[in-house]
């Protein structure tokens, strides 16, 4: 359903059957003070030092954030109880500074770090934005029906693109508000023109697909701390970085197995996933996640970064087992990437979220499951550019040196997020701190990097 104006300058639509999934899956612990799935972005930049910023970052951060709005309103869209998207235009000053004071925050505390913010986030109407000056970092957070893990980092290169704009004297501040709902985002199932009613092939498919998540009962996980009626925490994450030679060197590996880095990476967390398991446990299948973007499948005008404040994405749940080698599990998991996003995947998008969505709002609950779970993006360089220039001189004016990207969890599943970036793979795992610790949660990725060494 298209966006149709409903009131002098606001907006609404029909909210996507994906859309209302991950919401009920992210409202589902909004008792709690906290959002299954919610999305955090991080990264860590720095001017050249022969840029002067006379009034520091704050003012340009706000700034930029200000026009991420106007380029990218969805990013300030909000959800009714009626099943609905709502975007109201900001067209007077106090309600663009009203927004900007709600969602734009300085961090300037010595004792407050990334990790600490992440682990402190609750339910937000609207995506925020964090700065914190002592880290050069900033941390972009949404709910995860707004965006999904490329969109954030598409979101996160237009926001440093303002930067540059900003410290070029390029950007204005004479936005035509009102304008910018040519930019309001459509749900998958629009952008994809599916029809209401999927024909009972399809319908198959979305149950087929739906019914994979049933493979994760009794599959082999990580310990965990705390008692069944132990309450989550906050989300905590560790996050490490192999050098650029390590990663060429892995690269070369995985061509030689004719392998893609995201299989290999995948079958290297299960590996670790059975290395820290329970001895009763190591015989038990292990079950993850393939998880794949529609975006690049999206017809035109969808299929850019224009659409980066959506959510374009699905997956299906697959087993790998104990009696297999590291190489024949990454074997495994290269057939599932290489086939990718097929017709039948895309066609079922909008049966699957509906009955998916039927089962949850009918009380189904899964069983508590520690498995590592996986999100590989592939692309990043082309997603997030590390260097701005200045348009006068052509010297670099702001770069952007580390990211960050996973989502907050509730419960006893950590995930592991995994990209490249200018040359260098990273890996993060996400947790919640009442069932796992930071010591355990290092010693996966010092365990994963050792056996990506071992292909």
């Amino acid at each position: 359903m298209s966006w149709t104006q409903v009131a002098s300058g606001r907006y609404r639509r029909q909210a996507g059957e994906n859309e209302l999934f991950l919401k009920f899956i992210g409202d589902g612990v909004h008792r709690l003070g906290r959002e299954q799935w919610s999305v955090s972005t991080t990264a860590v930049f720095k001017a050249s030092p022969h840029i002067s910023l006379v009034d520091g970052w704050n003012p340009i951060l706000r700034q930029a954030w200000q026009l991420l709005r106007y380029l990218h309103p969805s990013i300030a869209s909000t959800a009714t109880d009626t099943g609905h998207i709502e975007y109201a235009v900001p067209d007077t000053r106090e309600l663009l500074s009203q927004w900007l004071d709600t969602t734009f925050f300085v961090l300037a505390a010595d004792d407050i770090d990334a990790d600490d913010v992440i682990a402190g986030f609750g339910p937000n109407p609207s995506a925020t934005l964090h700065f914190l000056p002592a880290e050069s970092r900033v941390i972009l957070h949404t709910a995860h029906w707004r965006t999904d893990g490329p969109g954030a980092l598409q979101l996160l290169d237009a926001f440093f693109s303002n930067v540059a704009s900003i410290i070029n004297g390029s950007s204005t501040l004479q936005l035509a508000w009102g304008e910018e709902v040519a930019r309001l985002v459509p749900s998958v199932e629009t952008a994809l023109r599916l029809p209401d009613t999927a024909p009972p092939e399809l319908v198959a498919a979305a149950k087929r697909y739906l019914a994979s998540a049933a493979s994760l009962a009794g599959t082999v996980g990580v310990p965990v701390l705390g008692e069944p009626s132990t309450l989550p925490g906050g989300t905590r994450r560790v996050q490490q970085e192999l050098s650029e030679h390590a990663t060429t060197a892995l690269k070369s590996a995985c061509n030689k197995h004719g392998l893609k880095l995201i299989s290999a990476v995948h079958a290297a967390v299960a590996t670790v996933t059975y290395a820290k398991a329970a001895p009763e446990n190591k015989e038990k299948p292990y079950a993850s996640t393939i998880r794949l973007s529609l975006r690049p499948c999206l017809p035109a005008p969808y299929n850019t970064a224009a659409v980066a404040a959506g959510l374009y994405t699905g997956g299906y749940t697959v087993q790998v087992h104990s009696n297999q080698t590291l190489l024949e599990r990454a074997q495994e998991y290269d057939r599932h990437y290489r086939r990718g996003v097929t017709e039948e995947f895309l066609g079922s998008r909008r049966e699957y979220a509906r009955l998916g969505l039927g089962v949850l709002r009918g009380g189904a609950r899964p069983s508590p499951v520690s498995n590592i779970d996986v999100s590989f993006v592939e692309g990043v360089d082309d997603m997030v550019t590390s260097e701005y220039t200045l348009q006068n001189t052509g010297q670099v004016c702001l770069e952007v040196c580390e990211l960050g990207l996973g989502v907050e969890t509730v419960t006893r599943q950590p995930l592991c997020f995994a990209w490249e970036f200018c040359g260098r793979l990273t890996v993060s795992l996400w947790y919640n701190e009442a069932y796992h610790n930071h010591e355990t949660a290092e010693g996966i990725l010092v365990e994963l990097k050792e056996v990506l060494h071992e292909l």
